[in-house]
């Protein structure tokens, strides 16, 4: 274990950063992020072969003591969900396995589209090859020579693998509750970082607060109004204070839409 965090640590020293990716999102809103790196993946993969392993201590043991079964019997009992596990976990839970979940990153469709059944079957045939029979030896090379977060199942599938928000960040803006059936009025919202909504909060706290320079907050919200306008491609009739709250909630639903 030890030796294989330092070898996850020297590629993640040794290699340059990733790019990002522009994906375009349901609501037709370009959404920009980074590509998973190598060592978020194998890390991911090293928490999803924990879970498998304890799996087959767990159920070998188990089925041995209770269950008189025959060899055959038990071989598919056990190891049947083992092969299928990715394949299983991408399908369900949306391009992610339990290791990739715990490590905030997802595959995606690289064109931004609605990942299929059939670009998650793609990728776990190409397991095979890329990691199962080299020891990920070639999903690596692939990757790093190929630069979009790419191994070669995700090249056949039109997949990539990227990083995804981490929550406790996010909830260093989020501030507002948001009903389960509300709609964003402007959708574009969620072509804003968090650290533009981090702003946008402060502004409106700091406006909210003070009333012994009005006039100074009235320009504050009023210029990060045009700010958050011309970023978004946005326009309204609402005052800046009641745009910039419903910015707010509108960039909360998003996130809550695409997780």
């Amino acid at each position: 274990m030890k030796n294989f965090i330092t070898f996850v640590s020297a590629i993640q020293y040794f290699t340059p950063p990733m790019e990002t990716i522009e994906l375009n999102t349901t609501q037709n809103v370009a959404l920009e992020l980074p590509i998973a790196s190598i060592a978020d993946r194998l890390l991911s993969q090293l928490i999803d072969m924990l879970i498998m392993g304890f799996y087959l201590l767990g159920m070998g043991i188990g089925l041995l003591t209770w269950l008189d079964l025959s060899s055959e019997l038990w071989m598919i009992t056990v190891f049947i969900p083992i092969i299928f596990y990715h394949l299983f976990f991408e399908l369900f839970l949306n391009g992610q396995s339990p290791g990739k979940k715990i490590m905030n990153i997802k595959v995606f469709k690289a064109d931004g589209t609605q990942l299929t059944p059939g670009s998650c079957f793609i990728r776990w045939i190409f397991r095979l090859a890329d990691i199962t029979l080299s020891s990920g030896g070639l999903a690596t090379l692939t990757i790093i020579i190929n630069g979009k977060g790419q191994r070669l199942g995700d090249i056949a599938a039109g997949t990539t693998v990227l990083k995804t928000r981490n929550k406790s960040d996010f909830d260093k803006t989020l501030w507002m509750d948001v009903d389960e059936n509300y709609q964003p009025r402007f959708p574009e919202a969620e072509m804003l970082s968090d650290k533009d909504v981090q702003v946008i909060k402060e502004v409106l706290l700091a406006a909210a607060g003070n009333t012994q320079q009005p006039d100074t907050f009235i320009e504050l919200l009023t210029n990060t109004r045009k700010a958050i306008e011309q970023k978004t491609n946005t326009k309204s009739k609402l005052k800046d204070q009641e745009y910039l709250s419903t910015i707010m909630k509108d960039y909360n639903a998003c996130y809550r839409e695409a997780n």
